[in-house]
């Protein structure tokens, strides 16, 4: 009876190992349902851009959740659950997104990224409009990144600039960054350098 209770328990680890390899004998990955996602389009709240986390169907397109912002920030960071990120990482830490500090104590480090990722997020428009579009004594000098071949059009990058962003999976302005597509725009886009690239391929420069 033990003898036969061995057998069938190695062959059940036996199958079980198998299934997690392909045809090619390489370790299959598990397949992530759920993605953070965002575009720079307004939002129904007032906001100049959408948050959300978004699942791919079978169809090719994606089920999407929209998710308040500041919701939206803390999950990314795992401060709250989140089926984009069950384990509650700090994804901003994770795909380095920017650098934090040595004397940033580990218990705040959430905190902190969340903070400044708050701050990157509040100056994406720059991307898509050459001026702030709304009524903000505060910002209504500030100028964006895009620069559209007609000057009166102030929502609407110029080609050039819309192909630096194809890398990043956007086809057009109304699609998502999704994933690890996201990450990597977060940190490019506060890279000084790649700031220059993209005001420049519009035929403008940055000045600060």
């Amino acid at each position: 009876m033990k003898k036969t209770l061995l057998i069938f328990l190695l062959s059940f680890l036996f199958i079980d190992s198998y299934s997690q390899i392909n045809t090619f004998g390489n370790t299959t990955e598990i397949k992530k349902d759920w993605f953070f996602a965002l575009r720079l389009i307004p939002d129904l709240n007032g906001g100049l851009i959408q948050t959300a986390i978004v699942k791919e169907k079978d169809d090719g397109k994606y089920e999407i959740l929209y998710t308040p912002t500041n919701q939206w920030l803390r999950e990314i960071v795992g401060l709250e659950t989140s089926k984009a990120n069950p384990d509650k990482e700090n994804l901003i830490k994770k795909y380095n997104v920017f650098e934090i500090p040595g004397n940033v104590n580990n218990e705040f480090i959430n905190d902190y990224t969340t903070d400044k990722l708050k701050v990157i997020i509040n100056n994406l428009w720059r991307i898509k409009y050459s001026e702030y579009p709304f009524y903000n004594p505060a910002l209504n000098q500030e100028k964006g990144w895009a620069k559209n071949p007609d000057d009166k059009i102030t929502w609407m990058p110029s080609e050039s600039q819309l192909q630096l962003l194809k890398p990043y999976g956007i086809e057009n302005l109304s699609d998502f960054f999704i994933g690890e597509h996201l990450f990597d725009f977060l940190k490019d886009v506060t890279n000084r350098d790649w700031q220059n690239r993209y005001i420049q391929s519009a035929g403008v420069y940055h000045q600060n």
